[in-house]
């Protein structure tokens, strides 16, 4: 994977959505999951069926997104997170929404964006573990800010998801690009370095 980097401020943005459900499971846990039933699954079906031509129809857009952890809520029973994961389309038609579909609105916000290229070795499905790994792991550490994700205030859908942009989204692609912005907040004005 190559990638570039960069800060950027989003203003509000209206999404049209389907809603999802992703899983985050507890490290120490291995679930048994139907492939047709996870999350990446019920995506391909989405796809397949006409429902995200439907979506893009009812937005006014052709452009398709994920919305991460817009809402997150904890599942103890499973031993993970029930996080949103949610395919969007912004909202330009202002049309009547049709059956099946949600309006999602995030705040303006600030955003760590990266830009990624895969070149094989990867699957549009598993694409979003290495720049997560870089953010959490890495980027956030080194940097004066905070995930506006990660804030359990948040995570009732109040206005912060995680915006990811696969092109083409084709789970079945071997070579594809993808783009994710993380909501972030500065904590210490005085410190700007970044990595």
């Amino acid at each position: 994977m190559k990638y570039s980097f960069k800060t950027d401020y989003l203003p509000e943005k209206v999404f049209l959505v389907v809603k999802g459900l992703g899983f985050m499971y507890d490290s120490d846990y291995t679930p048994k999951v139907n492939p047709e039933e996870d999350t990446w699954g019920i995506i391909q079906r989405l796809l397949s069926d006409g429902t995200v031509e439907r979506l893009k129809k009812n937005a006014g857009s052709e452009i398709v997104y994920m919305l991460f952890c817009n809402t997150c809520v904890r599942n103890d029973g499973e031993k993970r997170y029930d996080v949103s994961y949610d395919i969007a389309c912004e909202y330009i038609s202002g049309s009547e929404i049709a059956d099946g579909f949600a309006i999602i609105r995030l705040k303006p916000c600030e955003y760590a964006v990266f830009d990624c290229d895969f070149d094989g070795g990867y699957s549009l499905s598993g694409a979003h573990e290495k720049p997560d790994e870089i953010f959490w792991g890495e980027w956030l550490k080194a940097n004066p800010y905070t995930s506006e994700i990660d804030n359990p205030a948040h995570w009732l859908g109040n206005g912060y998801a995680s915006i990811e942009l696969y092109t083409p989204l084709d789970l079945n692609a071997e070579k594809f690009n993808a783009k994710i912005w993380y909501p972030i907040k500065r904590t210490d004005e005085n410190n700007s370095t970044m990595i």
